[in-house]
């Protein structure tokens, strides 16, 4: 509501309106797609491009007071001359739209490390690595020359990752004050500071904790809280002090009610790996005046990652399979708007012809090239990345329980299942001439199961003569395995000991669901 006071009309100030967004990471592609057409080749490369095009353009859409930028930009030191020049010119873009950029480095972006042969436009604000930096903000257009937020922040700092709130300046007259900072923090930890808004950067997942949240009245609206004026010390808050708390300013903390205050991590703005299920983007925060800020989640990743599980009976076949496929990837193109979609597919079903054609035959293989011949060719791409038949994390306990040799290896099985930690010697099975023959493909074997398959040329060709190296290759191997790596190779192994040693139907065994598996 406005109001009058004596011939003066006092219109309500608009929301203070700004966009949040961190880990555009432009020097990073589309991972762990191994293979794909030539021609989707450099749509993938510029995949992390294409994710910030979608910010930048939504941040001139919104025509919000200021951007946001909470660090892993990109990495100074490895990104192509091209990077530096795109963000230049979608800086500028901002520009011309009236739109300021705060921007706070993370890793491997700090202002130090930005190269001086592409200056950054006069509306990028950046800050140090070593001190704290103010910004007040003010509104275009209004005729007195008062702030309505203020921004303080600090680079990230090599030597550390965490956020120390201890160093971030109190306001001494109430004003909205955001702080800006890349890294790791509690957010309990923040709680003593009067910091309404903690713009953070340095996570891949969307964060949101909000603080000291305010109660509500009878009309459900939020209760006014107390807003004490804030003594400044000697030393003063402005400029680029620091403005850390010490021992002589308890009585000043102390005097503080507790404030409401919102710890946000944005996420990262694009899905490049296979375990970024879900919507990446940005933030548009909205804080009206005396209210608690709303926060509106945007997508920007032109990328996204599905895991769907296709559950079908012993007695169906690969046709039915296919078609089921064919099915949903129907219905997955026609909510596809404009994001390209990978897709990793998994099958539960039971023992049987469709099985053991899934793990042992070329069923898996013929599918996916179907898949990718038709579906992977057009604008926006559907590309299945893998189809996998999942295992059973255990077998009926009878199978454990026979005074069998198949007996016996499951329950070796098991023994490694339970016990993660345990080391697994495959060396004292080899052969005793087997080690200067075979180390070469030893070094290999630990290359690809530890996911270092691009050094073992290197590897291969520096110690190949040295039968010494097959140690290092297992150790290599006990050592690097992540455990769910070595928790799937151990249910593989139990499934083929299943199959070479014992009769298999298709109904003595149903993998075990995790209702089953507690009671």
């Amino acid at each position: 509501m406005s109001s009058v006071t004596g011939n003066i009309l006092l219109q309500p100030q608009p929301p203070l309106r700004f966009i949040h967004a961190s880990d555009l990471h432009l020097d990073r592609t589309l991972e762990q797609v191994s293979e794909g057409p030539a021609h989707w080749e450099q749509r993938m490369l510029n995949v992390s491009r294409r994710g910030a095009e979608r910010l930048f353009k939504r941040v001139i859409e919104e025509n919000v007071e200021f951007l946001i930028l909470s660090g892993d930009v990109l990495n100074c030191h490895i990104s192509p001359p091209g990077n530096f020049l795109f963000l230049i010119e979608q800086f500028e873009q901002l520009q011309k739209a009236g739109i300021a950029v705060y921007w706070v480095g993370g890793e491997f972006d700090s202002p130090e490390d930005w190269h001086t042969a592409f200056p950054l436009p006069d509306n990028v604000h950046t800050f140090p690595s070593n001190s704290i930096q103010e910004y007040y903000v003010y509104r275009a257009g209004e005729s007195e020359n008062i702030p309505i937020a203020k921004i303080v922040g600090i680079s990230r700092n090599q030597q550390r990752r965490r956020i120390r709130s201890s160093e971030f300046p109190l306001d001494s007259g109430g004003l909205y004050t955001i702080a800006v900072a890349n890294g790791e923090v509690e957010p309990e930890s923040l709680a003593q500071r009067r910091i309404d808004f903690w713009a953070l950067g340095g996570s891949n997942r969307r964060q949101i904790f909000r603080g000291n949240p305010r109660k509500k009245g009878l009309d459900g609206k939020p209760i006014p809280l107390e807003q004490p004026e804030i003594p400044v010390s000697s030393s003063g808050s402005s400029g680029n002090n620091s403005g850390s708390l010490g021992s002589g300013n308890k009585r000043e903390r102390n005097n503080i009610p507790p404030q409401p205050y919102i710890v946000h991590y944005p996420g990262t703005t694009v899905a490049r790996t296979p375990k970024d299920i879900g919507s990446y983007g940005a933030t548009l925060v909205e804080i009206p005046h005396g209210e608690e800020p709303v926060l509106t989640f945007f997508p920007t990743s032109p990328v996204r990652w599905v895991n769907d599980v296709i559950s079908l009976e012993a007695t169906d076949d690969g046709g039915k399979l296919a078609d089921e496929l064919r099915l949903r990837i129907k219905n997955y193109r026609d909510n596809q708007k404009d994001d390209d979609l990978f897709i990793n597919w998994f099958v539960d079903v039971p023992p049987g012809t469709l099985a053991s054609n899934l793990r042992r035959g070329s069923l898996t293989a013929d599918l996916l090239s179907e898949l990718r011949s038709v579906y992977g060719k057009d604008d926006p791409i559907t590309w299945s990345v893998s189809l996998t038949l999942i295992l059973p994390e255990q077998l009926p306990k009878q199978f454990y329980e026979q005074q069998t040799i198949l007996g016996d290896f499951l329950r070796s099985v098991k023994h490694f299942q339970d016990n993660p930690q345990k080391t697994i010697d495959l060396e004292s099975y080899l052969p005793k001439d087997w080690e200067a023959e075979h180390s070469l493909d030893a070094l290999l074997l630990a290359d690809k199961i530890t996911g270092e398959a691009n050094n073992s040329g290197e590897h291969a060709s520096n110690s190949a003569s040295n039968s010494a190296q097959l140690t290092q290759s297992s150790r290599l191997i006990q050592s690097s395995v992540q455990t769910e790596t070595q928790q799937r190779v151990l249910r593989e192994a139990a499934i083929v000991g299943l199959e070479l040693l014992g009769k298999t139907g298709n109904d003595e065994w149903k993998i075990k669901t995790e209702e089953q598996k507690t009671e």
